[in-house]
This record gives structure tokens, C-alpha cells and sequence, in this order.
């Protein structure tokens, strides 16, 4: 028995001994994650009702995408300048206020600018996160603060999920409207962004951290000596970044469009998916210590695959329900033990340019991804065409694993 359970004792020992910083991080992490998973489920719903047509509403889906691309390394190479607690701080108050002008706009413009703010403030937690935890922790306890705040964001999702299903209801009952009206909407996406200002409120009890020695130039160039690592590292996320593209924005279509779900039933699947994904995020670092980093990556990706090819070609809707599942909590298992090795690998004034590159390139494969997935399912259909884009996702993701395996793994050997 003390075999089982000595990994998990000292699993939890390394979380008991997270420093105060780390701590606040993590209660910074989940408000996030609870405010986003809000307003992720109601935004396209909102831009319908504020007037948007079906064209418009997938313009301003795009526009964070955009944002990403454009901004992801500007605002992590400032944040070497300004420190990475300052510029989360920034992000939370510049999302918070672009969600509320969000819900109070009456036209297209001040919409889209809100949208803009909404993804600028995004940046600053996309970016900056990994490599502050790398400097709030001792590299014995880097593994676990990833993971935790992997974790955090999942659990915080869950319950954000299901208070986003529940207070357009009782704002119904509150003000005598319908639960899908536009107020209704408006008032729980007026919480989010409440939510979102009060992210910021843990952060100020964070000690500022930056790089001891800020890399020179200009903000949009990646520093020359690190461009061959950089490259190096980031290849992984190329392929799996693309081949999680070309399905996943899709799968509550495939899944309704193939067994007819209701959305209530369709909805469970994917919340249980995320407190799945918690719970291995957790398990994994456990696992890196046995195995190593890569070894502990390339075997919960490895393990995936079969649950993709029954996702996509099962004829069960129990079946692909598991499917779902256990391929969400194993892929997603890798995500932030490859995030700390990746981080490890380089100078610390290199890591903002890293993550930022990180965010660029998986954004590159959300964006490329579903533009090429709608071409195909259009030219063969829904049946034909989720069969070749299935086959697709696993060569790309094998490809990526084998990446890990020859060429990753030689270096965290070295």
C-alpha cells in the first residue's frame, strides 16, 4: 500500500509547500478560469443579441485570434520591462472593461473595439503565466505549480460553465424578462467582467518579479541567439496545435450532428471532460517524476490516440462519450509539463519571447485549422468529411509525439 501511495504523499507535499507568491497566483488562475468559461458560453449569444449577423459574429470570434497573433510577443517582451505582475494586473482591468463596454454597446464599432481590449487583456494571461510560475517556484516545484494552475483553470471552468447556464435564469426571474433575452445575457456577462476586475485584486498581493537582465530590441523580434531553441521547442505545438484545430472547434457539431443529442445532455459530456482533464493534469506530474518530462508527455499523448480514432468512428454514443473524456484528460495532461520543460530549456530573459512564440504558433493552428476543416466537410460532407479530418488529427498528433520522442527528449537527457 505505502508503494501507491507514497507518489501521491509527495504530490501533495510539494503543493503544501507552494510559496505565498504561488498561492495567490493559483486564487488570481482560478477567478480567470471561472470568468471566462462565463462568458465563452454566452458571447456568440450576446453578439447575436446585439444585431450581429452570422458573418459578424464570426469576425469578432476571430479578432482575439488576431490579437494573438499580432500582439502575443509585444506584450510579453514589455512585460520583461514592466514586470509580469504588472502586466497581468493590466490584463485583468483591460479585459474587464472591454466586456462591459461589450454589454452596454449599441453599435458594431464600440463593440469591436471592446472585443479588441477583451483580447489584449486575454494576452497578458495567456503569455505571461508560465514564465512567472517558473520564477515563483524552485525547479523541484515548477512541475506541480503548472500543473496546479492547469488544474485551477479546469475546475474554475466546470462551475463557470454551469453559472453561466444558471444566472441568465435568475436574472429572468429577477427583472420579468426571458431567461434568452439580450438582458438576461447582458447581466451574467456583467458579472464576468466583474469578475474579471477583481482578478486583478490577488495580483496585488504578488511580489513583482521580472528577468534580472531584460533582453534589448524591439518588442515584435524574437532576441537572434534564441531563435534556433525557440524553434526547436515549439515544433510539437506546430502539429498537434493544427491537428487539435481541425476538430476540436467542432466537436459539439459532430457529436449533436452524428447522434442527435439534446444540448442539455451534449453540454454534461463536455463539462465532465474538464474535471477529467483536472484530475489527470494533476496525476501527471507524478508521472514526470518517474519517467522524465518527455517520457511522462509522449506516453498520456501516446495513450490518446486510440480514444481519438473511437471519438471519430464509433457508432456509440456512450462510446465516444468515454472517447471524449479520457482523450481530453490525457492530451491535456501533456499541456503543462511541456510548458514547464519548454521553460526550462531557455535564459530566463528568453521565456517571455518563448511562451509569446508558444501562443502565436498554437493560435496559427486554431486559426488555420478550422478554415481548412470547414473547406473539407464542405467539398465531402459531414460523414466523409469528419472521417479524413480524424485520420488527419492523428497523423498530425503522431507526428508531434514522435517529434517529442527523437528530438525533445535528447535534449532533456543531455
Amino acid at each position: 500500500m505505502g508503494i501507491y501511495h507514497a507518489p501521491v504523499l509527495r504530490a501533495i507535499t510539494h503543493l503544501r509547500s507552494f510559496t505565498r507568491d504561488s498561492r495567490w497566483f493559483l486564487v488570481a488562475a482560478t477567478l480567470w478560469g471561472f470568468s471566462f468559461s462565463v462568458t465563452w458560453l454566452l458571447l456568440n449569444f450576446l453578439f447575436e443579441g446585439l444585431g450581429f449577423s452570422q458573418s459578424m459574429v464570426g469576425i469578432a470570434n476571430a479578432v482575439p485570434n488576431l490579437v494573438a497573433l499580432i500582439l502575443a510577443l509585444p506584450v510579453a517582451r514589455l512585460s520583461e520591462r514592466t514586470g509580469y505582475v504588472r502586466m497581468m494586473r493590466m490584463g485583468a482591468f483591460t479585459a474587464g472593461l472591454g466586456l462591459l463596454g461589450l454589454t452596454l454597446s449599441h453599435g458594431i464599432v464600440l463593440a469591436m473595439m471592446s472585443i479588441l481590449l477583451i483580447g489584449l487583456g486575454g494576452m497578458a494571461f495567456w503569455v505571461v503565466p508560465s514564465p512567472l510560475m517558473t520564477a515563483l517556484e524552485p525547479r523541484t516545484n515548477r512541475t506541480y505549480l503548472f500543473s496546479a494552475q492547469f488544474a485551477a483553470n479546469l475546475v474554475a471552468g466546470f462551475f463557470g460553465s454551469l453559472a453561466g447556464g444558471w444566472l441568465p435564469s435568475f436574472f429572468a426571474r429577477i427583472g420579468g424578462f426571458d431567461p434568452k433575452s439580450l438582458q438576461a445575457i447582458q447581466w451574467t456577462v456583467m458579472v464576468a467582467a466583474v469578475l474579471y476586475l477583481i482578478t486583478a485584486l490577488p495580483l496585488w498581493k504578488l511580489t513583482e518579479v521580472r528577468p534580472a537582465e531584460p533582453t534589448d530590441g524591439k518588442l515584435w523580434h524574437i532576441p537572434r541567439p534564441a531563435r534556433r531553441i525557440i524553434l526547436i521547442l515549439l515544433v510539437p505545438n506546430i502539429f498537434i496545435g493544427l491537428g487539435a484545430g481541425l476538430i476540436i472547434p467542432f466537436l459539439n457539431i459532430f457529436v449533436e450532428g452524428k447522434f442527435g443529442v439534446s444540448f442539455a445532455a451534449l453540454g454534461a459530456v463536455f463539462a465532465w471532460s474538464q474535471l477529467g482533464m483536472a484530475i489527470a493534469v494533476m496525476l501527471q506530474p507524478i508521472i514526470a517524476e518517474r519517467f522524465g518530462k518527455t517520457a511522462s508527455i509522449v506516453i498520456v499523448q501516446t495513450l490518446s490516440l486510440p480514444f481519438i480514432a473511437m471519438l471519430g468512428f464509433s457508432g456509440s454514443f456512450a462510446a465516444v462519450a468515454i472517447a471524449l473524456f479520457v482523450r481530453s484528460a490525457l492530451m491535456n495532461a501533456a499541456n503543462p509539463i511541456y510548458a514547464e520543460f519548454t521553460m526550462g530549456q531557455v535564459k530566463e530573459a528568453w521565456r517571455p519571447s518563448l511562451s509569446a512564440a508558444e501562443a502565436m504558433v498554437w493560435t496559427a493552428g486554431w486559426t488555420v485549422g478550422p478554415l481548412l476543416s470547414g473547406w473539407i466537410r464542405s467539398r465531402l460532407g459531414f460523414d466523409v468529411g469528419f472521417n479524413v479530418l480524424f485520420v488527419a488529427m492523428l497523423i498530425l498528433y503522431g507526428t508531434g509525439i514522435a517529434y517529442t520522442w527523437f528530438v525533445l527528449r535528447p535534449i532533456e537527457m543531455a
